[in-house]
């Protein structure tokens, strides 16, 4: 390999990890890798842009393709619990008392996960009524496994084993979430 070639390789290495540094921006919720660009995100769950559209593309996965589907609530605790939200929103704090009780029932209780979203709706009408859920701070990391790791593995075949990773990941970094409902 003469010089001129190799310059052209090592060029062609450093533009395409400039592009990939340029493609992907950390999540300023969970630290997720994210798609880096403008756009639409929940309304109060907070995260970059990027790390929502992951994110949706994760759900549609779910809802259209029957070999991802029995992941969904694992998906939708741990994508909630790692984007709680502005501490004044109401409805933020709540959402994730929810999800992060459904991860405690998962993974402390062993409730089978196909029980996911009956519990969620119970426990959200009987909150309703005692009003309960209050606001815990979020740990300064909310886990290791992230919504990236579970968009970008394209195998349906371990779609389910990565999303109780992800879930598992984030309720183990509740821990101060998992003291408190252990006393309950």
């Amino acid at each position: 390999m003469n010089d001129f070639s190799h310059q052209q390789n090592v060029e062609s290495v450093i533009d395409n990890s400039i592009r990939e540094i340029e493609d992907y921006i950390a999540c300023f919720s969970c630290n997720a890798r994210s798609l880096n660009f403008e756009g639409e995100t929940h309304k109060y769950l907070l995260s970059a842009p990027g790390c929502w559209a992951m994110y949706c593309e994760v759900l549609e996965r779910e809802y259209t393709d029957f070999r991802y589907a029995q992941a969904h609530h694992f998906t939708v605790d741990a994508y909630t619990c790692q984007h709680p939200g502005k501490p004044e929103v109401n409805q933020a704090m709540k959402s994730v008392g929810i999800h992060l009780s459904s991860l405690f029932m998962f993974f402390e209780k062993g409730m089978p996960q196909s029980q996911g979203g009956i519990f969620k709706q119970h426990f959200a009408q009987y909150n309703k009524k005692l009003d309960f859920i209050h606001r815990l701070d979020p740990p300064s990391n909310l886990g290791i496994v992230t919504v990236y790791d579970v968009w970008e593995l394209q195998e349906a075949h371990h779609h389910f084993e990565k999303c109780e990773e992800w879930a598992r990941s984030t309720w183990q970094a509740q821990t101060l979430a998992g003291l408190v409902y252990r006393q309950i």
